[in-house]
């Protein structure tokens, strides 16, 4: 077993979900909710997106061969994905909700409700978004043998077992930070979700368009110059 290809995928894998920094939009999207309901709503948030992502760990590489899409070009389209989140969340409407209202017999309809409302950007693009998908398929690609594949998609499952402890938790960690920290953590967490989606297209494009990169950056001084 390779330990050291296990322990830098869930190393990637818990710094990309960052299970404290989405936490305020998940408290700004469900704070409403009961906390039955809300508990329904992190199993089915947290449920979907590690379907999607074991999914792609294990046939991502083929999808993509089989649609003829480099992963240069994932990176570019999942990143203006992403940057539209990331804006959004900057100007405090990611975690708007229009209706709020659910009707239902029971928690699990209201739960579902919810969930189909928040599916985006919380679970798409924010977890199962271009950079752990992005991760999954080239970590997926690594993976020579079953067990590797069985390995990682255990791995992932402890990555978002740490987010469900986050997510059951909002209630006791709401009742003890003032409502104006959640405003201040999205908004700190739009200008990094941002920045990763540049990221993301720079690296894409700097792929794409190699010579790009290798000219002369107007932000760097030319160390050829006195």
């Amino acid at each position: 077993m390779n330990w050291d290809l296990y322990i830098n995928f869930l190393i990637a894998m818990v710094a990309i979900i960052n299970p404290l920094g989405i936490w305020p939009m998940w408290s700004e999207l469900t704070n409403d909710a009961s906390s039955t309901v809300r508990k329904r709503i992190a199993f089915l948030v947290t449920g979907t997106s590690y379907i999607i992502l074991v999914v792609f760990l294990i046939v991502g590489k083929y999808m993509l061969q089989f649609f003829a899409i480099d992963i240069e070009v994932f990176k570019i389209a999942g990143g203006i994905l992403l940057l539209f989140t990331g804006l959004s969340m900057l100007q405090g409407e990611a975690t708007q909700l229009d209706d709020r209202m659910e009707e239902g017999l029971t928690d699990f309809s209201l739960a579902k409700q919810r969930f189909r409302k928040i599916l985006v950007p919380l679970g798409i693009p924010m977890l199962a978004g271009p950079g752990s998908i992005t991760t999954v398929i080239l970590y997926g690609s690594l993976s020579g043998s079953f067990i590797d594949f069985v390995s990682m998609s255990i791995i992932v499952l402890m990555a978002f077992i740490v987010l469900l402890i986050v997510f059951l938790s909002s209630s006791f960690l709401e009742k003890n930070m003032d409502g104006i920290v959640f405003v201040v953590f999205t908004r700190i967490f739009g200008i990094i979700v941002t920045a990763i989606a540049v990221q993301f297209m720079v690296e894409g494009l700097g792929e794409v368009f190699p010579s790009w990169m290798e000219g002369h950056s107007a932000i760097e001084p030319d160390a050829d110059k006195p």
